[in-house]
């Protein structure tokens, strides 16, 4: 099969392209049929005009990095909410059997929900593209390089976010068992690990050390982004070319390397809970 053959199944021509609309519906409108839809867009309204409000205040004082850094930990949480249901909500309201039955294929199953997340988290970023906009052009000191590459490993990393709920949603029996996998580990790479590492790489040398270690968390390489845009930096510092495009490609890399676990896994049986075929003897 070539590339744009794929392209064309998985993408361009995807029945499962349909999830964007009900993603819109659910998630992106007080209209819709979820209840739970609808106070989370409310709660999230408040809370984004409360951003911009504090961004128009002190819009001088805030680094526009770091408001990148508050739109990955709010897309890291609000991610897992969009998707946690998107295969095993499908068994627990028993329309999963009417989904196989259907004329498409696990792949555009799996892609067609991860591209309707997507739609999704895409509307959030651009509500935050205006207050970013507005620290950017207020901040004293700015490096538009590092902040769109700050801008792009937000976007990545919560590609990936998405593709791991996804496959979690695909082998747990229950959406609430998806969410709660997802979320404890993010909690645990994004706030147990780089404490336990602090305190571990605590002295002299700390700042390379807590760099390597700590490569693929993105607050640790959007700090060096910021730091390095405001001219601090250390003799034991990792360069900052390590910070920004190589923690991209390897989001987009391990996100694709999980959507392509989440397919495989759908072809187990439904009464198996594993993750891993068994070798054949």
């Amino acid at each position: 099969m070539t590339v744009q053959s794929t392209w064309t199944e998985l993408v361009a021509k995807n029945p499962m392209l349909i999830e964007i609309a009900r993603f819109r519906r659910k998630f992106l409108s007080f209209n819709g049929s979820s209840t739970l839809g609808g106070a989370l867009l409310g709660l999230v309204t408040l809370c984004y005009l409360g951003i911009v409000t504090l961004i128009l205040t002190f819009r001088a004082d805030i680094p526009p990095v770091t408001l990148v850094g508050a739109q990955t930990v709010l897309f890291t949480l609000l991610a897992p909410t969009l998707l946690h249901s998107s295969i095993a909500g499908e068994r627990e309201r028993r329309s999963w059997d009417l989904l196989l039955a259907a004329p498409i294929t696990k792949a555009q199953i799996v892609v067609g929900k991860f591209i309707g997340a997507l739609s999704a988290m895409g509307i959030g970023t651009a509500a935050f593209a205006f207050p970013i906009a507005v620290t950017a052009f207020s901040y004293p000191s700015v490096n538009l390089w590092n902040l769109g590459l700050a801008e792009l490993m937000c976007l990545s990393f919560t590609t990936l976010v998405c593709a791991i709920t996804i496959f979690f949603s695909a082998r747990v029996k229950r959406s609430f068992m998806a969410l709660g996998a997802t979320l404890g580990i993010m909690a645990i790479g994004g706030v147990v690990i780089p404490s336990l590492v602090s305190v571990l790489t605590a002295g002299e040398m700390s700042t390379f050390y807590t760099d390597t270690l700590m490569f693929l968390h993105p607050g640790f390489a959007m700090a060096r982004l910021m730091e390095a845009s405001e001219g601090v930096g250390g003799l034991h510092s990792v360069p900052t070319a390590w910070s920004g495009l190589p923690q991209i490609l390897v989001y987009l890399v391990l996100s694709a390397a999980m959507l392509g676990w989440a397919i495989n896994t759908l072809n187990f049986a439904e009464n198996e809970v594993k993750f891993i075929p068994k070798a054949k003897s």
